[in-house]
């Protein structure tokens, strides 16, 4: 399956990958699966990461990005201090599709959640944020994101 789910730093964070082709379907089902699942593990989470950047094509219509924010504005209200953060690689020459999904999915999502979610061109930018961000909120310090 195109989309990775791994928990890391003892279970205080989460990473969420994508890469090569998703559908509608996949991508709804795993996120419905993980983002709705037991309220307090997801409670324990500190931060998730959100990582595009080996997403080569992504089939999903308007209701299925509708979807996808509404499971993630729900999910928020379980942990709403969560620290989140997308990685978008868009380079010029970019699926223009690709772009736009992503970025429709952001739009409703922090139109629609709690948390504020920062979205970054490379996964680099998006560990350091994050870090930064847990040492401020949480006093977390010794992120591997591994």
């Amino acid at each position: 399956m195109p989309i990775e789910i791994k928990d890391c730093d003892d279970g205080i964070g989460n990473v969420i990958v994508l890469y090569g082709v998703v559908t509608d379907q996949e991508l709804m089902d795993v996120l419905k699966a993980h983002l709705t699942q037991g309220k307090e593990k997801f409670k324990k989470y500190k931060y998730i990461l959100f990582d595009h950047t080996g997403l080569t094509k992504i089939n999903i219509a308007d209701e299925t990005v509708k979807f996808i924010a509404g499971i993630g504005a729900d999910a928020s209200k379980i942990n709403p201090e969560l620290i989140a953060a997308l990685v978008a690689n868009v380079s010029i020459g970019a699926n223009i599709d690709l772009v736009s999904r992503v970025s429709r999915i952001h739009e409703l999502f922090v139109y629609r959640s709690y948390w504020k979610i920062m979205v970054f061109r490379t996964r680099i930018e998006a560990v350091r944020w994050i870090k930064n961000k847990a040492r401020e909120k949480y006093g977390v310090d010794n992120l591997t994101f591994g």
